[in-house]
């Protein structure tokens, strides 16, 4: 599409308006582009589509403005009608890699780039996709993309995770010194040729950078709560001076999210708060959780058996009290915003958390209960001050809640969608000028 092109905008609230110029903003926010038809967009990534909240918010976003989306995933093959569009689930067979070793993590990621890659090839020439969506990890799987970058469509790399640091925590110091020089040219390599390099936070666009990797082509989009699925922000909870007091974590279960940490200080709590319980929904059992409870806690700790779809959690999180995001600190969790926690704020869930840099970039300690990463004791005692010192928790509920205000989603979702719209109607070098300017940044 020409620059002079007139463009259908919007300003915020839904009105459209028509611009005679495709790279001027409107309230800040970049112009999207007229589109002919519905855009076919196809995304690729190795995760279970109903418990991804990242991929759920960012398909559902592209649905609701009535584009068709292919995701190829470990999910059931299926079909969802859902707001203006329609998203097609196809299933990739693979394992899931909660154990084996670093041979075993490689092959399973293998396993799935090759069978994605013959998929997608064989879906672009059927439906002609207008972008393809790489979604990390691996980097490397943005690769399955290259016969259709070649046929001219626009490839994003959306980088959930920095490969290296998660390589780290997950393989030890010296794993990740043998792999590290492989690891970080996959990173660049597999970066270098896309149109579109997305990530979660600033700080880990500005992380990769460093590297060498999304210059010039980096966006942010934030993992905000998406009303459509979370509702309106609600009334800041006040946790109950007598009776049942809940205590919810919902996510990954791996070892550096400090969930163990968190069973424990449960059980250390047991005793003279015996009101006490804490609810798990992890979105896969990656540590042996309800054996530690059953251990430490058995009538303090339930731990849901299995994944709880994402469009479930609101209505866990109703019925609780207080919201922990335990993480443990490492290089891969420094550079983490836990959507978790915006969740729990956006539930009106007064909010305990480790003390990790990135969120307290975006969070104060008038907003959140801040404790030392790893320390089970310093962990107990921040849930009984919020339990024992209900107003005060209230209070940091209150203003979290507000901090959403500069974080929602409705702005990241216009950034996102924009920048799919505008690469699907742009030419190669319209791209790579729009790409790189001010009014395309999220």
């Amino acid at each position: 599409m020409s620059t002079q092109t007139a463009a259908i905008v919007t300003n915020g609230h839904g009105e459209a308006q028509t611009n005679g110029h495709s790279d001027a903003q409107t309230n800040g926010h970049a112009e999207l582009p007229q589109t002919l038809h519905a855009l076919r967009i196809c995304m690729v990534h190795f995760s279970d589509f109903h418990v991804d909240s990242r991929l759920q918010r960012e398909t559902r976003a592209l649905v609701d403005r009535g584009h068709e989306v292919d995701s190829l995933c470990l999910s059931e093959s299926s079909v969802l009608e859902e707001g203006r569009g329609v998203i097609r689930l196809h299933n990739v067979p693979a394992r899931r890699m909660h154990t084996g070793g670093v041979l075993a993590y490689f092959r399973g990621y293998g396993s799935f780039f090759a069978r994605a890659m013959a998929m997608l090839n064989r879906l672009d020439r059927e439906r002609c996709f207008d972008v393809v969506e790489i979604h990390n990890m691996p980097d490397f799987l943005s690769f399955a993309a290259l016969p259709s970058r070649l046929r001219g469509v626009p490839v994003i790399l959306n980088v959930h995770d920095t490969f290296p640091e998660l390589f780290t925590t997950k393989f030890g110091a010296r794993a990740a010194r043998l792999f590290s020089p492989l690891m970080l040219a996959e990173e660049r390599v597999s970066a270098s040729w896309v149109d579109a390099v997305v990530t979660v936070t600033e700080e880990a666009g500005r992380r990769l950078e460093s590297r060498g990797v999304g210059r010039g082509k980096r966006h942010v989009v934030m993992n905000s709560p998406d009303e459509t699925v979370f509702g309106p922000r609600r009334e800041p909870v006040t946790i109950p001076a007598a009776g049942p007091v809940n205590v919810v974590y919902h996510g990954g279960t791996a070892p550096r999210f400090g969930v163990e940490s968190l069973v424990r200080s449960i059980g250390l709590l047991k005793d003279s708060m015996p009101d006490l319980s804490l609810r798990v929904y992890g979105s896969f059992q990656e540590a042996p959780l309800a054996e530690l409870a059953a251990e430490v806690a058995p009538d303090n700790v339930e731990v849901a058996p299995e994944p709880v779809p994402f469009r479930q959690i609101p209505e866990k999180l109703a019925e609780c009290h207080l919201g922990v995001v335990p993480t443990l600190r490492d290089e891969f969790t420094e550079l983490l915003l836990p959507v978790k926690l915006m969740e729990y704020a956006h539930m009106g869930l007064p909010v305990v958390a480790s003390r990790l840099p990135v969120v307290e970039h975006y969070f104060t300690d008038d907003e959140v209960l801040f404790y030392e990463p790893g320390s089970d004791d310093a962990l107990a005692a921040a849930i009984a001050e919020s339990t024992l010192d209900p107003e005060r928790a209230r209070d940091r509920a209150v203003r979290a809640s507000r901090k959403l205000e500069d974080l929602d989603w409705a702005t990241q979702r216009q950034n996102y969608v924009g920048l799919v719209e505008r690469l699907a109607g742009l030419t190669p070098s319209q791209r790579r000028r729009l790409v790189a300017a001010p009014a395309a940044s999220g």
